[in-house]
């Protein structure tokens, strides 16, 4: 596919220059609170950016792969693993391209920004990929975001509607939970829903 969004030039890019708006700086609240209310188990985090998520499922006992194809997300993720002595893999994969020894290793998936910032006609090919990764059983954690902009208006961000989360991830999952989180930085709040997805 040529849409220069698909590589990982075009995201290095966005590091370089400072246009890593998705970038909160910190961990995801939603997830600090999540970290401490599910089972620890093995977790990939994809499109992990800087790994402040992927550090504090590490942190909470969790068994954490990060995997990003930009250069400056996979090192800033290492390099803040060992800030906080957390032990975990760090990969610098495309998530559409993965080893075949990663499919069904995972009890979880954790999705932000990764979503909205493939391209929407790659998404069918986003829930083969994350159905892969998963043990029979497994979950997809996601915060899907932003909810208040149309997919025709373009991106990435991408927008994301839940009624296209519904219909894409229905056929092959149950969902478990959907809320509009309490603790979404202000910016982000009522702009984003949880979703907890089983795979069937």
């Amino acid at each position: 596919m040529d849409d220069p969004v698909n590589t990982s030039e075009f995201w290095e890019a966005c590091y370089e220059t400072q246009m890593d708006n998705w970038d909160i700086g910190g961990p995801t609240p939603v997830f600090e609170r999540l970290s401490t209310e599910i089972s620890t188990g093995v977790m990939c985090v994809i499109g992990c950016g800087r790994g402040y998520d992927a550090v504090t499922f590490a942190k909470a006992g969790f068994e954490v792969t990060a995997i990003d194809f930009a250069r400056t997300a996979v090192l800033s993720t290492r390099e803040k693993a060992r800030e906080e002595n957390t032990d975990m893999t760090v990969l610098r994969e495309d998530i559409f391209d993965l080893p075949e020894e990663l499919y069904g290793k995972f009890d979880y998936v954790l999705e932000y920004t990764c979503f909205c910032a493939i391209n929407p006609i790659r998404r069918f090919e986003y829930d083969r990929v994350i159905w892969q990764l998963l043990k029979p059983g497994g979950k997809l954690l996601g915060l899907f975001f932003p909810l208040d902009k149309e997919v025709s208006e373009g991106g990435p961000p991408w927008g994301v509607d839940i009624s296209e989360l519904h219909k894409l991830f229905n056929l092959h999952w149950d969902l478990e939970i959907e809320e509009m989180p309490k603790e979404s930085i202000e910016p982000r709040a009522d702009r984003e829903v949880l979703m907890v997805w089983k795979k069937k």
